[in-house]
């Protein structure tokens, strides 16, 4: 790939072993991309490939040979280029799989690996004792370094949540590590389109009111994404659902805590990001401002819970991650760590909020969910609550309504608990990141009732009484 004003165009399919195997040949067949994200890790997933290793099995998914053999011939140096994280444990085995399957078809597939970053032998010595999976999470350039070397298939592990995405934008626009701003609008915009068909609002963890449910047919998201880092989010043209900016907020509030959130490229300033609708299905993102990245990459472990897995996330030098791409040709080529690192530091707003005026009109009792919705996503071994509305006078009543007392008594589960409340403004968000006390499980299901709360609402936000 090389330098272009042009928008790099690029899906998502975030897809498991139980979906339809034509659900990726229906996507290219019916839009026009550069890139397509095949997304087909999970938690649950790794864990199921690490114990099928154990009992002699592969370590990548396989269910990904069924999705690319519908559409090889869609694939290639004329067509749309893969990066998928369906390597799991074992990215070079996944390729050696795609090299024979295109033989066999005659097609010629260039396909490249990243190193799986797997870091189950070593876990116990991490301080991650009785882990059965630990991966270490890779960054966008090994991506970027495989598609700028001509490869038309990008097999990965489980790299961070925005790697695909970014390391595809990286390739297009021809950024460097250097390029923060632009790396920073690339990772916002992954994070929305790693929730597949939640972007566009057809999952159940989706909770825009606009929202379209039809998670059989599904509305994966394709985003257009500028060379500063700028994007525009719409969807699948032939899927049912809606691309709202309610949608995407929802997803960008997915599992994060303060107003930085590290990549292991980049620090986003999530205080920064702005949302405007520009059309029907089409929302626009800009603004985001990028800082150093970060000394470390998450080192994950899971293990097997009674309900999802057991996840616990440790710090990783970057330099200790192992970071490596093999190319088409076969070279392998090691990933340098960012030129320049910072500590995250705190995740509070750099420059304090200041209260508006509260609408007034009197209260009436009604479900938080009249002028809000919630969005409650995984963090670490905690969860994040974030309230968010969608103009800035319900989000003055939120901001000074939501205290950590108050919604502590909204959900009693959150008592004795860590509790952090982080403001964003720009997002008309209020974001409780809440981690139980060490040697504790987290309840199951913990604020999944926030949005039905009864509160006293002034009357001048509902537009329509209860």
């Amino acid at each position: 790939m090389t330098t272009t004003p042009r928008p790099l165009r690029i899906g998502n399919v975030s897809a498991s072993r139980a979906d339809r195997p034509s659900a990726t040949a229906e996507f290219l067949a019916a839009a026009t991309l550069d890139v397509l994200a095949l997304d087909m890790l999970s938690d649950e997933a790794v864990l199921e490939l690490a114990r099928e290793r154990t009992a002699g099995g592969t370590g990548y998914e396989p269910a990904v040979l069924d999705q690319l053999g519908r559409c090889l011939e869609r694939i290639g140096t004329d067509g749309v280029r893969i990066v998928t994280n369906a390597g799991g444990l074992d990215p070079d085995g996944l390729a050696a799989a795609l090299r024979e399957l295109a033989a066999g078809r005659g097609v010629d597939l260039a396909v490249a690996t990243v190193d799986a970053g797997d870091a189950t032998d070593r876990a116990a010595a991490l301080g991650l004792e009785g882990a059965e999976v630990a991966t270490a999470r890779h960054g966008a350039f090994g991506i970027a370094r495989a598609l700028a070397a001509g490869a038309h298939v990008v097999v990965t592990g489980r790299v961070s949540r925005e790697a695909l995405v970014t390391g595809a934008a990286a390739a297009h626009h021809g950024w460097t590590g250097s390029a923060l701003d632009a790396l920073a609008g690339s990772v916002a915009v992954g994070h929305v389109l790693s929730g597949g068909p939640g972007a566009t609002g057809v999952v159940d963890s989706s909770t825009d009111v606009t929202r379209t449910t039809d998670p059989v047919t599904g509305g994966y998201p394709i985003a257009e994404i500028a060379a500063d880092g700028s994007a525009v989010v719409t969807r699948h043209p032939s899927a049912f659902g809606s691309v709202t900016v309610g949608t995407v907020t929802d997803q960008l509030l997915d599992g994060v805590a303060g107003a930085r959130y590290a990549a292991p490229d980049v620090v986003l300033r999530l205080d920064s990001v702005r949302l405007a609708q520009e059309g029907f299905d089409r929302v626009r993102m800009s603004g985001a401002r990028g800082e150093a990245a970060p000394p470390v990459v998450a080192l994950v472990a899971m293990s097997a819970g009674a309900g999802r897995p057991r996840r616990v996330a440790r710090p990783l030098p970057q330099e200790k991650a192992g970071h490596a791409v093999v190319l088409p040709d076969g070279r392998r080529v090691e990933i340098p760590v960012p030129s320049e690192t910072a500590p995250i530091g705190p995740g509070e707003l750099p420059t304090p909020w200041a209260p508006r005026s509260v609408p007034g009109g009197a209260p009436v009792l009604s479900p938080l969910e009249t002028v809000a919705s919630v969005r409650r996503g995984v963090l670490g071994r905690g969860v994040n609550l974030a309230v968010w509305t969608w103009d800035d006078s319900a989000f003055a009543w939120l901001a000074t309504e939501l205290t950590t007392e108050r919604l502590t008594e909204l959900v009693p589960g959150l008592v004795g608990m860590e509790l952090r409340r982080y403001l964003l403004p720009n997002l008309r968000a209020v974001n409780l990141v809440a981690r139980p006390q060490r040697g504790s499980e987290l309840e199951a299901g913990l604020g999944a009732d926030l949005a039905a709360a009864r509160l006293e609402i002034p009357g001048e936000l509902l537009e329509v009484g209860p």
